[in-house]
């Protein structure tokens, strides 16, 4: 948490001190008056001012956090009862999920030696849109997990989620046709068999997922919640919170994160 905050903060700085360079610039080659284009030059300052200022926050708030201990890699996914997702500012879109305390367990990141994937700073490929595009699942020192694939082929989304040999562990089709208002979708094992139905009460906002037996299986939340007092949360005000069941095995958790960062789109 202390890593995201830091690397927030130098993001702040870099864009404020950007755009007050801009303005400086453009006081003297395009500037011609208040009135005739006085609001670009007003508004690029106000932004650069707001960024500067996230920039002062978010760094009080990094100094205030201690240094984490160092997570082992062979950690236990099936001891983990809830997760919080973080994003972490980056030119390519990169995710941390942290416990209570703000300790950083596995990332989410593009996988590395694709050069397709290098175009994921344009939202439009993101989510597998004009060609297929592959996410690893990785510890914070680099060992990988599992790998996220998705394709859009216009009429469904094909998530993928494979062992970093390329076993597969299960697939989650989502038609389009069937999605337009709510997230939903099925959830299937390896062999093709139903795991899971899934449904969304809405595209954003409380996610609930239960078994044939009406029990919790996972439970997304996005707003305040229960440790949002402790240091490492207190500097924003909403949080990314998941919860899983106590009955799910370690694969199935690794299925919603997998569908919670495609729902989410954070």
């Amino acid at each position: 948490m202390k890593e995201i905050y830091r690397k927030t903060s130098i993001a702040g700085f870099i864009s404020g001190i950007g755009m007050i360079l801009f303005c400086i610039l453009y006081y003297f080659i395009w500037y011609e008056g208040f009135s005739v284009n006085g609001d670009v030059l007003f508004e690029v300052g106000i932004g650069g001012l707001f960024a500067l200022g996230a920039g002062v926050y978010f760094k009080k708030a990094y100094e205030k956090l201690t240094d984490p201990p160092v997570v082992e890699s062979a950690w236990d996914m099936e001891a983990i009862g809830e997760l919080n997702l973080k994003r972490v500012p980056s030119l390519l879109p990169k995710f941390v999920h942290v416990d209570h305390n703000g300790q950083p367990l596995f990332q989410i990141q593009p996988t590395k030696g694709r050069l397709r994937n290098g175009l994921l700073f344009f939202s439009l490929f993101e989510k597998g849109m004009v060609f297929p595009v592959e996410y690893d699942i990785a510890s914070m020192d680099g060992l990988p997990i599992a790998t996220i694939r998705i394709k859009n082929n216009v009429k469904q989304f094909l998530l993928t989620l494979k062992k970093p040999d390329g076993t597969v562990l299960g697939q989650y089709i989502q038609h389009l046709s069937k999605s337009a208002m709510k997230n939903r979708g099925t959830l299937y094992h390896a062999d093709g068999t139903v795991w899971r139905q899934l449904e969304a009460n809405n595209m954003a906002g409380d996610i609930d997922v239960t078994d044939e037996d009406g029990n919790r299986t996972a439970s997304y939340r996005y707003g305040l919640f229960p440790y949002a007092t402790l240091p490492a949360f207190q500097s924003t005000a909403h949080h990314e919170h998941v919860s899983f069941g106590a009955h799910i095995s370690s694969d199935e958790k690794f299925a919603y994160v997998m569908i919670f960062f495609f729902w989410l789109d954070v």
